[in-house]
């Protein structure tokens, strides 16, 4: 495998594991019951993108280093 072809595996499993892991343990605005005006009640009511993205940066590196095992 190429650096180009490895670079490019990782980046698609990457977005892949982070749509995956974007909507676990969500809560909304209306599930807190404090929604903003001119929100919609499903909103996120915490943004928690960065602790998402380093998790979603470890079950990728992990899952891309078996697919780059295995092609």
């Amino acid at each position: 495998m190429t650096i180009t072809a490895a670079l490019v595996l990782y980046a698609v499993t990457w977005f892949m594991t982070f749509f995956i892991v974007l909507p676990l343990n969500l809560k909304t605005q209306g599930d807190m019951g404090d929604i903003v005006p001119g929100t919609p009640s499903g909103a996120p009511h915490a943004e928690n993108v960065g602790r998402k993205a380093w998790i979603t940066t470890g079950v990728a590196t992990v899952i891309w280093a078996l697919l780059a095992a295995v092609i």
